[in-house]
């Protein structure tokens, strides 16, 4: 049996064959489920596209990116493991001059002075740039920005006539405060979704289109704070719990908000997430800042939040800057099953759900 398999694999190597598509797909599942590492689940996934489907990265425990400074000049940026508590470097020099805008499907979104947008794999190091701003897109959009000989300038006030160069922290401020994603960037049929600073509509393009970016109207009547993919639409979604569907889908994208759906009482919105389908909403009751999960059907007839009690094995993972950052998946080593970390600002007492009497516990 040994010579028999020394002789095929012998054959296959004379063959140079390509090893990705030779073996059946349940012996790569095998393999895959036996990478105990996100790093090695990540270097196994960007094989090709037949390994990423058999290991999906739901199994893993993400990898958090620490704070970092763009103008920095060595270009290392340090990661955090929540599972294990240990931090580990990587060399990404494609950071500097840049600032994360978006988080989506293992892709960070990225922005630089010049108001560009580039999307980064930060384990694969691939890039895909996004289209390009330029003066129309300031004007369409309502920016208080102008364009001159390749830089940003906020537009001159009344009172003295001045050009003020625009800087790389104010781009958020000012273009994109985040951008979404549909599907991973190199998947070969990705939308990006903008979300535009104070205002209630949402700027959207094909990833690797040669297009530009479009405009779409949400109907809403305040400004979006967030933007969540499910169920192959976007909702926009209000500072107030307004929310309007997209679909970006077809020669002619739509949007309709939504007319009834409320706010539960006494919640203040954190952040928002996708779950197996529906809407779900992290929130804090009250002045108590007991912290609580609901979920909402948002395509059901008569939509309308209930809370979750009890999340089972699911472990919610969400933070108050990038909505898209927000992710639920089955309880790992070294993450409470039901249970709710949450990234926000610093010093401010965060508690963690824990069963359906309401006990909590601080994790942040």
């Amino acid at each position: 049996m040994a010579a028999q398999l020394r002789r095929r694999s012998q054959r296959l190597l004379d063959q140079k064959l390509d090893w990705s598509t030779v073996l059946p797909h349940e012996l790569w599942e095998k393999i895959g489920k036996g990478l105990h590492s996100g790093r090695d689940a990540a270097s196994f996934r960007c094989m090709c596209r037949l390994w990423r489907a058999a290991l999906p990265f739901t199994e893993f425990a993400p990898a958090l990116m620490m704070p970092f400074d763009p103008e920095s000049t060595d270009g290392t940026i340090t990661f955090y493991r929540p599972t294990d508590g240990k931090t580990y470097t990587k060399d990404l020099p494609v950071l500097q001059g840049k600032l994360v805008c978006g988080s989506s499907h293992g892709w960070l979104a990225l922005v630089d002075e010049a108001a560009c947008l580039t999307l980064l794999n930060p384990f694969t190091r691939a890039t895909i740039a996004l289209p390009p701003t330029d003066a129309h897109f300031a004007i369409d959009f309502s920016r208080p920005a102008v364009f001159l000989d390749g830089r940003w300038f906020h537009r001159p006030s009344f009172s003295d006539g001045m050009l003020r160069e625009l800087k790389l922290h104010e781009m958020p401020d000012v273009f994109f405060s985040e951008v979404v994603l549909s599907s991973p960037a190199d998947s070969g049929d990705c939308t990006a979704v903008a979300l535009l600073n104070e205002s209630s509509d949402v700027a959207f393009c094909r990833v690797g289109d040669d297009g530009s970016w479009r405009l779409l109207r949400t109907g809403l009547t305040h400004e979006i704070s967030c933007v969540v993919h499910c169920r192959n639409r976007f909702l926009a979604i209000t500072y107030d719990g307004q929310i309007s569907i997209c679909n970006l889908v077809g020669a002619i994208p739509t949007a309709r908000p939504m007319q009834s759906l409320e706010l539960p009482k006494q919640v203040s919105p954190l952040s928002y997430l996708q779950l197996n389908g529906e809407l779900h909403l992290v929130g804090t009751l009250g002045s108590t800042h007991c912290t609580r999960l609901y979920k909402c059907n948002v395509f059901a007839r008569k939509p309308v939040w209930s809370m979750v009690t009890n999340a089972g094995d699911l472990t919610v993972l969400t933070s108050h800057y990038i909505a898209a950052a927000s992710r639920a998946g089955g309880s790992v080593s070294g993450l409470e099953k039901n249970s709710i970390y949450y990234s926000g600002h610093l010093g401010r007492h965060v508690e963690v759900v824990k069963d359906d009497k309401g006990s909590t516990k601080p994790v942040l």
